[in-house]
């Protein structure tokens, strides 16, 4: 199994807001903390031990990481694309390939100062992996309101590839946290957690209007949605997501008993790939041409 070792850590500071990073950890976020007027601190994530290594396909459930160049699943690691046959390799335990490689390698810091950090990952195929070439860049920048966040990657092949991203946050989840956001579509999974159709959003499913988490377990992939949610806290505090352009999907993630949740912009659905080539519209599938680049961005507004 390939291991992420512990390494530098870089810490960025603006206004209230901490944001520790760990690049050779997958090129994570390791903890992002709001100092309130009062002198509480907010744990916004759940924090990772940054002074450890991990398995890189059995990573804790903390932090926060990029998700490229697929988004969650997909279906047996396998897709047919141009004419080709393409199999991935499947994660452990797993019968499909999931979220790509970007949290499975370390980055390379390219610029660092007070309150910003860019990285760098650079990718070259070998054997099952990836069989395009590309480069990513990631862009975290702390202000005064929260945090900005930036992934771009570029096609360094000779070919189309298909391409997605996004962002996978671990967030801290405390006693009376809501959530808030508006979708118009649900894809349903099977038992593996691979998207099967789209479909309208249920009750139980909907959080245009703020609520309470769901007890017991919980995932949906949406669609369509406004890419604007928000967590508040019991005391007051809140954390506003917003998603920039092409990021219009939204996972949410809320395991029973855990002490995190995820609520994660993306690009695509899982499996869009396939879904898509099945003829199912709203995918998010993209197709990247060679030597263009495609760019997410997105922000965490911070009240507290």
């Amino acid at each position: 199994m390939p291991l992420l070792s512990a390494g530098p850590i870089h810490t960025l500071r603006a206004g209230p807001h901490t944001l520790v990073i760990a690049p050779s950890l997958g090129g994570r976020m390791a903890s992002f903390q709001t100092t309130r007027a009062n002198g509480v601190v907010i744990d916004w994530l759940a924090p990772l031990d940054v002074t450890q290594g991990f398995d890189a396909h059995q990573w804790p459930k903390t932090g926060s990481y990029p998700l490229l160049p697929f988004s969650n699943r997909i279906r047996l690691g396998r897709f047919r694309w141009n004419g080709r046959d393409i199999e991935l390799p499947a994660h452990p335990g797993q019968a499909h390939a999931m979220h790509g490689f970007g949290h499975a390698r370390p980055w390379t810091v390219e610029e660092d100062s007070e309150d910003t950090l860019v990285m760098t990952l650079a990718h070259t195929p070998a054997g099952e992996d990836w069989p395009w070439p590309l480069r990513a860049r990631q862009t975290l920048r702390l202000t005064e309101r929260g945090l900005e966040t930036e992934l771009s990657l570029r096609n360094d092949g000779d070919d189309a590839m298909p391409v997605g991203g996004g962002f996978h946050p671990f967030f801290a989840r405390v006693p009376g946290m809501r959530l808030q956001f508006d979708a118009a579509h649900v894809w349903p999974a099977d038992a593996g957690g691979v998207a099967t159709a789209r479909t309208t959003v249920a009750e139980r499913e909907r959080f245009l209007r703020e609520r309470d988490l769901p007890e017991g377990d919980f995932s949906r992939y949406y669609g369509a949605w406004k890419r604007a949610a928000t967590l508040k806290r019991r005391d007051g505090a809140a954390l506003t997501i917003r998603a920039g352009e092409g990021l219009d999907h939204l996972v949410l993630h809320a395991p029973s008993g855990a002490d995190f949740f995820c609520v994660e912009p993306v690009s695509h659905v899982a499996d869009a790939v396939n879904l898509a080539a099945r003829g199912w519209e709203g995918t998010g599938l993209r197709r990247l041409e060679p030597d263009a680049s495609v760019t997410w961005r997105m922000q965490w507004d911070i009240g507290a």
